[in-house]
């Protein structure tokens, strides 16, 4: 219970960072004047958070090629981080083709991401220049964290499964949160002749994570309870694995293709220069293509220790240290 205690201010800390648009400059305010751009400067702005998480989601399902023997089982916790790429610290306006703004100062159009830094562009409404707006803030999100507790246990044929799992938590007066996944990793060099005489472990693996969340995300001045961010994320992948042991040290690699989807949704009634609107942000950000990870496991009697790092547009850190038998 401790651990799942931990984990819950850790998620809880990760949707705080989702809500730095709002400590910047409540992200809300550019409900103002047009739902379409709303939408367009939000994703625009959002982006590397979107993205990162679902490369984060899509990492630390293994530390070795090998399966468990049968009835083998580990018990892990790790934490792995996403590193948006320089190019997701900025964004133009200009390209943006907004119905209702347009830069006060054209010269100012590169706007930072929630990733970046320093004071977002000026918008004025087309045709009415007395009407501003700021783009949020940079909120220097620099990485973009996803913890996780799984279990993994052997199964015959040189299979193993792994699940993920967090329960229903709901955090006092913000909202709530769970994660769920699936892997399974088969050794299917031990039923080809040819290569089941090489010295290494050869694995194919694939892993699916869902993680759903919905918070409390009342527009300045207004305490509508029925206004809600929901923030959800799903995030496969399937990997070509190789790994070596000696005592105590495993090096191991994998190389594959990763999908993630995440979508950031603001439910509710809120108001739109006083015009009621419903459910007016709808987002999603998508980040798939091919990937490779190399890592060290340190092993230990029953403790084993790994770290890895994942070559990709995002790149991801992750660490983790869990209990391993057989």
């Amino acid at each position: 219970m401790k651990i799942l205690k931990q984990l819950s201010f850790a998620f809880a800390l990760l949707i705080m960072l989702s809500y730095s648009a709002r400590a910047q400059g409540d992200i809300t305010e550019l409900l103002k004047g047009n739902i379409i751009d709303a939408n367009t400067l939000s994703k625009a702005y959002l982006e590397p958070f979107g993205k990162g998480f679902g490369a984060s989601l899509n990492s630390g399902w293994y530390n070795t090629a090998k399966p468990h023997k049968v009835f083998g089982f580990d018990l892990t916790v790790t934490a792995a981080i996403a590193i948006p790429p320089s190019s997701a610290k900025t964004f133009d306006v200009s390209k943006l083709n907004l119905v209702h703004w347009e830069l006060q100062d054209p010269t100012k159009n590169m706007s930072p991401t929630v990733s970046g830094k320093g004071a977002g562009s000026v918008l004025q409404a087309i045709g009415a220049p007395g009407t501003t707006i700021d783009i949020p803030k940079g909120a220097n999100l620099s990485f973009v964290p996803a913890p996780m507790i799984q279990a993994g246990i052997g199964l015959p044929f040189n299979t193993e499964v792994d699940f993920r799992i967090l329960p229903k938590i709901k955090i006092p007066d913000a909202g709530e949160f769970s994660l769920w996944g699936f892997g399974i990793k088969n050794e299917f060099k031990e039923f080809i002749p040819v290569l089941k005489a090489l010295p290494f472990n050869l694995s194919g693996f694939f892993g699916y994570t869902k993680f759903k969340s919905s918070f409390d995300a009342a527009q300045s001045g207004n305490a509508n309870s029925n206004q809600k961010l929901n923030f959800d994320a799903t995030g496969y992948t399937t990997k070509l694995l190789i790994s070596k042991s000696i005592p105590v040290l495993t090096v191991y690699a994998g190389v594959g293709y990763s999908k993630s989807t995440t979508n950031v949704d603001l439910k509710g009634d809120f108001l739109l220069d006083a015009t009621p609107i419903t459910d007016p942000i709808a987002l999603s950000f998508v980040n798939k293509g091919m990937n490779a990870n190399i890592g060290l496991r340190l092993k230990f009697a029953v403790i084993a220790f790994h770290f890895d790092y994942t070559f990709a547009e995002y790149k991801v850190f992750n660490a983790g240290l869990g209990i391993n038998f057989r």
